[in-house]
């Protein structure tokens, strides 16, 4: 799908898009290689606030990595795997996450900051997630924490509550669920699997 992503402040223009894409359950690949795309400073402050959960040392997978603010946070020692729908840099596996399978990868952690919104089939990542990685973080704008917003204007293709994303996430198979407050609309959720 092309499309002209220079009104992209427009809201009513990003739910057009959003929708013609869903159609086509579709990610909007341009949008995402914007040079200025993942360069906002709520986005770096989310991903400082997130890599306190990491620990020195590990494999981090930073899905949906954007302009990478997560790596220059993270706890010394880590190694650094970005992920994205297009290429951030050399290291970056290149992934549209709803079309192509997710990677097999090898990592301790991994990070999925502004990723969830975007996913048409949720359950499907979750289970492939819980199946790479023991350990994660996902931040996720709830429809109850975020009643009345036109999600469609925001790009964002799905509407979880809170409850049904934790039901998700168990039922993907992570035993420990921790609902983490972040902003009173945007909520963390730091999960692990039981240990092989």
């Amino acid at each position: 799908m092309t499309t002209d992503w220079a009104g992209d402040n427009d809201p009513e223009e990003r739910r057009r898009a959003t929708i013609a894409a869903a159609k086509q359950r579709a990610t909007l690949v341009e949008r995402w290689s914007r040079e200025d795309m993942g360069k906002l400073e709520s986005w770096a402050e989310r991903a400082r606030a997130a890599a306190v959960h990491a620990r020195p040392g590990m494999r981090v997978l930073d899905i949906g990595c954007g302009a990478m603010a997560l790596e220059g946070m993270l706890p010394a020692g880590c190694t650094y795997l970005p992920l994205d729908c297009v290429r951030r840099d050399d290291r970056t596996i290149v992934r549209d996450l709803n079309r192509e399978p997710f990677p097999e990868i090898e990592a301790d952690m991994a990070f999925a900051l502004g990723v969830l919104e975007y996913l048409y089939d949720v359950p499907r990542f979750l289970r492939r997630l819980r199946a790479a990685v023991p350990r994660a973080l996902l931040s996720y704008h709830p429809q109850d924490r975020n009643i009345g917003r036109d999600r469609w204007s925001l790009g964002w293709v799905n509407a979880l509550n809170s409850v049904e994303l934790t039901a998700l996430l168990r039922h993907a198979g992570f035993r420990n669920v921790e609902v983490v407050p972040y902003k009173p609309k945007l909520l963390f959720y730091l999960v692990e699997r039981d240990p092989a």
